[in-house]
């Protein structure tokens, strides 16, 4: 049997604690060697809270990093509120979360989560998967994270990977099957997509002007702050993408000045196969209607139906 190996510490304190006390000499000695082992017991601790200190910082920055939301919710035009259904979705640690079901002109058994980016909400959002829907038939949910809009809580990057899993298990409650559940990230909502599929089954993915991980970003953004100020753990879709074999599109515009078109060219080449690239010449990071062409339109019926 492998004796295991003792720490020079544990060493120390079994020396403390049996050396025979038989002299005022040696009282003396292991006295001081005790209090010796007090302290550095002390400053190891001390250390440890300090260790465990920045960790919460980095949390908290991170948190103030990816997230802005927007809590004023705008009304949406007669014509979405006859047609759309209001819905609420609890997540598995009790926020609730507000959003839209989206059904499709005709009737289907797919349905896309569109993930949202990180700022405004849901009221403003929706008219992403409505402009899909003019051209692709597929009935799309669309729930604003944690802390956006009218969704309880305070958002937070594991927060909102929770929600983005309690979005998929209510399209699972209400009927759907997995491999026809697809998901439609934008900017920071293809990381969280991603982060989504790597852990469960899906029919396919798209990832829409995404970064390749939250330091490459901060790098990019932020080239005068340490990027050990971010949790590059998560949101870290250069590997969660690896993770993933389900069908993927990748789109990116030429002219994206908030994420450069390289990041998502990164995530093009990391991904496994089958997977697709789509360049948007002159396209920036927003309003991107009028650059969508036949042939992106198209590639989303090939994922989504």
């Amino acid at each position: 049997m492998k004796v295991p190996k003792v720490s020079p510490l544990l060493q120390k304190a079994y020396k403390v604690a049996f050396a025979p006390l038989t002299s005022i000499k040696n009282k003396t000695t292991n006295i001081v060697a005790l209090d010796s082992f007090r302290k550095q017991k002390t400053e190891n601790l001390f250390d440890l809270k300090k260790l465990f200190g920045f960790f919460s910082i980095r949390e908290k920055f991170t948190d103030h990093f990816v997230f802005a939301p927007e809590k004023k919710v705008a009304s949406l035009p007669k014509e979405s509120t006859s047609i759309y259904e209001e819905v609420y979705v609890n997540t598995f640690d009790g926020e609730k979360l507000h959003g839209y079901f989206m059904p499709a002109k005709e009737k289907t058994d797919k349905v896309m989560i569109y993930l949202q980016g990180r700022d405004e909400n849901v009221s403003r959002w929706y008219l992403g998967p409505k402009n899909i829907q003019e051209h692709v038939p597929i009935d799309s949910l669309i729930v604003g994270y944690r802390g956006y809009g009218n969704s309880s809580g305070k958002p937070s990057c594991k927060g909102v990977i929770t929600d983005a899993l309690s979005m998929y298990q209510y399209l699972i409650d209400r009927g759907y099957k997995p491999e026809n559940i697809s998901l439609y990230g934008r900017s920071l909502g293809g990381a969280v997509a991603l982060e989504l599929a790597s852990k469960v089954k899906v029919r396919s993915v798209v990832v829409q002007s995404s970064f390749s991980s939250l330091k490459d970003i901060m790098r990019y953004s932020h080239p005068y702050l340490p990027s050990i100020l971010v949790d590059n753990k998560i949101f870290n879709s250069n590997e969660r993408i690896k993770e993933i074999n389900a069908p993927i599109l990748i789109c990116h515009g030429t002219s994206d000045d908030v994420v450069p078109v390289e990041q998502g060219c990164q995530l093009y080449n990391i991904a496994n196969e089958p997977k697709k690239l789509i360049i948007l010449p002159g396209a920036g990071h927003r309003h991107l209607k009028t650059f969508f062409n036949v042939e992106y339109f198209e590639s989303l019926k090939a994922l989504f139906l």
